[in-house]
C-alpha cells in the first residue's frame, strides 16, 4: 500500500481525470478518511510555487459549499505533488445527471443557488474556478452541493508548455479562447451553462466536435432552457442568458448577485414539460469521494460533463473574409479546417493519448443505455429476533441485511448475493439491531455471551473488530473521518474505524441515550431530558439543551445548515443554534421522523385523529410549505427517505405495508405500493429503487414507479 508524505495511506483507487488521479485515503495520525489527488509530476521550480500558492489560497477558503483542503505538499520519495481534501459521501453532478436526468426545477435551482454561493465566498477570496461543470460539483448524501478544485485549473494551464487555455470546452467561456485566462464572469458563464445542464439536461451548445462548439460560444446565441423544457419561468430563463452573454459585461457582476436572483425565484407551483433524456445508465456502486471525470467504456463517446479539463493553444479568431478576400469586421464566421490547424486543433486526438484539445471527435449520440434492472426481493437466511423484519443498510452500492447469525452483502441493484460473513466470529456471537454501513465496512450491534457491543466487518465479509460496551446497542452509529460514534445506556463512545480502539466514552448523566449525528467536529446526540452538544475530538460536553418532556429517543436529531433539529418525546420539534444550543424556533407537530435536505425540512407524524401526515417545513423558519395526508386508517407515517425529487413514506403500523412516494415540490402523490406485510424500521432510496423490509425479506421498488417483484 503506498503512503503519501508516511502520512496519507491510498486504500483504492478512484479514478484519473484531466487533473490527475483521485484515490480514497487513509490519514495514519488522525484516523481520519480523506481523498487525495495526485497531480502530475512537475519538478521545475516555477510551478511548484504557482501550485504552493494556488492550493494554499483554495485551502484557506472557508464556506461549507467548498471542499475543505487539510494538506497539500510534494511526496519525499517520486516528487510528485498532492492534495488531502475532506472525504465526501454523494455523487457528483455529472453522474447524477448520468444515471438520474435532469431533477425538476426547483432542485436544480437550489443545487445552483448553493453553488453560486461557494462562488461568491470564493471570488470575494480572489479565488476563481476555471473549469466549472457538473463533475467539480459533489452532491452530497445530506442533499449539499460542495464545489471541488477551485486553483488547480491555473495551476495545470500555466504549467502545461503547448498551452496557456484551460478548460472543459462546453463550458468555456467565449473569452477564454484568446489570451485572456479568464475571471469571475468567466465562471459566471460555465455556471450558466451548468444551469442550463440542470434545467434541461443538455449544454446550451451541442456541437459534434470542438471547432464547431467553439464556435458556438463565440459567435452563437443559445437558446433559452424553456425552448427545451416548456414552462420554465421566464425570470429563470432571463437570468440563464444573461450568465450566457458572450461579452463578460453583459454577465452579472457577482455570484452574490446570481445566488440572490435565485433565492428570489418561487418554483413551487412551476409545472413543466419534463424534457426528453435517454433512459439513466444503469448505476454501478459510486465512489463516495470527489471524483474525476469518468470516461466512457470502449467505442462510446463522452457526455459533455464526462469531458476531461482540456488544454489547447490559445488564438484570437479572426475575422471572417469579405469580399475579395478581405476581412469583414465584426462578421460571424466558422472554423475551417486549415484555421482549425493554425490553431493547433487539426487532427484533434482521442482523450486517453491527447494532443492539442485532446477531444473525442465524431459522432456524439450518448451511448445506448444498459437494460433497466428489474424490482427484486430477497429471501433473508437464518432467524432473526422475534421473527420481525431483519434491519439493513445502503452504502457504497451493497445492501446489507442482518439475522441473529450472519450478515449478508447484496448487489444494491440486483440483489445478487456478493458475501455472506463473517465466518470467523465466535459461534457465541449474536448479531443485533441497528445495522449500518459506510465506506466499504459493516457495523453491527450485537453480543458475544454477556457481553454487549459493536462489530465491525470490512468490504468482504470478515470481522475487523469487537468494543465492547457497559449496554445493548440500540441506535446506528456514525462514522465520519475515520472514526466511529455510537451510544449505549447513556453514553456515547468513539472508537477507531480501522482497530476498534477506544478514544473515549462520555456518560451523558441521563439513564438514555438516543440517536446520535455528527457534524463540524460536533456529536449531537439525545438524551432521556436533553440534547448534548460533545466535541467529536475528545468527548467534552460543549452545551446541553433541557427537553422538559424528554428525548424522542428513536429518532437522532438532525444537522442541516447550521441548525441542530430534534423531535421530543411528545413530539414537538425543536430547531436549535447548532453552535451555542439556542432556540430559534419550535413547533407542535406530532412528529415521528424528520429528514433534511436543503432548505427544506419533510416531518412524518400523525394528527390528532391518528392519520399519517407528512409536512414540508421551510428550515429556517418553520413555515409550512404543503402537507399530505398518507391514510384514513389511523396509521402515523413513521419512515422517511429521499431521493431526488422524491420523499418516500411508510408507517411501521399499517398492517398493509403501504409505500407512498411524495412529490417535494408540492406534496401530491405520485404513487403507492402495498406489499401487503408490516414494514419494518428501515427504508432507504438509492440506485432508483426503495427499499424495505418485510418479515422473512427484503423489498425493492421501483422509485420512479413503484413497480413491486412480481
Amino acid at each position: 500500500m503506498r503512503v503519501i508524505a508516511d502520512r496519507y495511506e491510498l486504500v483504492a483507487f478512484v479514478g484519473r481525470g484531466g487533473m490527475g488521479e483521485v484515490w480514497e485515503g487513509r490519514d495514519k495520525v488522525i484516523g481520519r478518511r480523506v481523498a487525495v489527488k495526485l497531480l502530475p509530476d512537475q519538478q521545475h521550480g516555477t510551478a511548484s510555487d504557482l501550485f504552493f500558492r494556488e492550493a494554499r489560497t483554495a485551502g484557506g477558503l472557508n464556506h461549507r459549499g467548498v471542499v475543505t483542503v487539510h494538506d497539500m505538499g510534494r511526496d519525499p520519495r517520486d516528487g510528485a505533488l498532492y492534495l488531502v481534501m475532506e472525504y465526501v459521501s454523494g455523487r457528483n453532478l455529472a453522474v447524477v445527471l448520468r444515471e438520474d436526468g435532469p431533477p425538476r426545477p426547483a432542485v436544480s435551482v437550489e443545487w445552483a443557488a448553493q453553488t453560486a454561493a461557494a462562488l461568491a465566498a470564493a471570488h470575494d477570496a480572489g479565488v476563481v474556478h476555471r473549469d466549472l461543470k457538473p463533475a467539480n460539483l459533489m452532491l452530497t448524501d445530506g442533499g449539499e452541493v460542495k464545489v471541488l478544485d477551485f486553483g488547480i485549473a491555473r495551476f495545470m494551464a500555466a504549467t502545461d508548455k503547448s498551452s496557456q487555455v484551460m478548460g472543459t470546452l462546453a463550458y468555456m467561456a467565449p473569452e477564454r479562447f484568446g489570451q485572456h485566462s479568464g475571471d469571475a464572469r468567466s465562471d459566471l458563464y460555465a455556471f450558466g451553462c451548468v444551469l442550463h445542464e440542470l434545467l434541461t439536461g443538455q449544454t446550451p451548445f451541442t456541437g459534434g466536435d470542438p471547432i464547431s462548439l467553439m464556435t458556438a460560444h463565440l459567435h452563437e446565441a443559445p437558446d433559452a432552457p424553456s425552448a427545451r423544457r416548456a414552462g420554465l419561468p421566464a425570470g429563470l430563463d432571463a437570468l440563464v442568458l444573461r450568465l450566457l452573454a458572450k461579452d463578460p459585461a453583459d454577465r452579472p457582476q457577482s455570484a452574490s448577485a446570481v445566488h440572490g436572483e435565485l433565492r428570489a425565484l418561487d418554483l413551487a407551483s412551476v409545472q413543466v414539460r419534463t424534457p426528453t433524456v435517454p433512459t439513466p445508465t444503469a448505476p454501478a456502486a459510486t465512489p463516495a469521494v470527489p471524483t474525476p471525470d469518468a470516461p466512457g467504456g470502449p467505442g462510446q463517446p463522452l457526455a459533455a460533463h464526462q469531458l476531461p479539463t482540456q488544454t489547447g493553444t490559445p488564438f484570437a479568431p479572426p475575422a471572417s473574409p469579405g469580399p475579395g478576400g478581405t476581412p469583414a469586421s465584426g462578421a460571424p464566421r466558422t472554423l475551417g479546417r486549415r484555421s482549425a490547424l493554425l490553431l493547433g486543433l487539426g487532427g484533434v486526438a482521442v482523450v486517453a493519448g491527447g494532443i492539442g484539445i485532446a477531444l473525442k471527435t465524431g459522432d456524439h449520440t450518448p451511448p445506448k443505455p444498459k437494460k433497466k434492472v428489474d424490482p427484486w426481493e430477497y429471501a433473508v437466511e437464518g432467524p432473526h429476533h422475534d421473527n420481525d423484519p431483519p434491519p439493513f443498510a445502503v452504502a457504497d452500492g451493497a445492501l446489507y441485511v442482518s439475522t441473529e447469525e450472519t450478515i449478508v452483502a447484496l448487489d444494491a441493484r440486483t440483489g445478487r448475493k456478493r458475501w455472506k460473513g463473517p465466518s470467523d466470529f465466535s459461534r457465541e456471537y449474536r448479531f443485533r439491531d441497528p445495522l449500518m454501513a459506510s465506506g466499504g465496512a459493516v457495523y453491527a450491534a450485537g453480543q458475544i455471551g454477556t457481553t454487549y457491543g459493536l462489530c465491525a466487518l470490512d468490504a468482504d465479509g470478515r470481522k475487523k473488530w469487537f468494543c465492547s460496551s457497559f449496554a445493548a446497542t440500540g441506535h446506528s452509529p456514525v462514522v465520519t473521518d475515520g472514526i466511529v460514534y455510537f451510544t449505549a445506556d447513556g453514553h456515547v463512545y468513539a472508537v477507531h474505524a480501522d482497530n476498534g480502539r477506544k478514544l473515549w466514552n462520555h456518560p451523558l448523566g441521563d439513564k438514555d441515550s438516543g440517536g446520535l449525528a455528527v457534524a463540524d467536529g460536533t456529536v449531537y446526540v439525545s438524551g432521556g431530558k436533553a440534547l448534548y452538544a460533545l466535541d467529536a475530538a475528545g468527548g467534552a460536553r460543549k452545551w446541553a439543551f433541557p427537553l422538559d418532556s424528554g428525548a424522542r429517543l428513536d429518532q437522532p436529531p438532525v444537522v442541516s445548515g447550521g441548525f441542530v433539529y430534534v423531535l421530543d418525546d411528545v413530539t414537538n420539534l425543536h430547531a436549535l443554534h447548532a453552535a451555542e444550543g439556542t432556540r430559534k424556533w419550535w413547533l407542535k407537530y406530532n412528529g415521528q421522523s424528520v429528514r433534511a435536505a436543503g432548505h427544506t425540512l419533510y416531518l412524518s407524524g400523525g394528527d390528532d385523529a391518528g392519520n399519517g401526515i407528512v409536512h414540508a417545513l421551510d428550515s429556517t423558519t418553520g413555515k409550512r410549505k404543503w402537507g399530505y395526508e398518507v391514510s384514513t386508517s389511523q396509521q402515523s407515517a413513521t419512515q422517511l427517505a429521499l431521493a431526488g425529487d422524491l420523499l418516500f413514506v411508510a408507517s411501521t403500523e399499517d398492517k398493509d405495508g403501504t409505500v407512498y412516494a411524495i412529490d417535494t415540490g408540492d406534496g401530491s402523490q405520485r404513487w403507492s405500493t402495498r406489499i401487503l406485510e408490516k414494514l419494518g424500521s428501515d427504508m432507504a432510496a438509492a440506485h432508483g429503487f426503495v427499499y424495505a423490509s418485510v418479515t422473512g425479506r427484503v423489498v425493492a421498488l421501483d422509485a420512479a414507479t413503484g413497480a413491486a417483484p412480481t
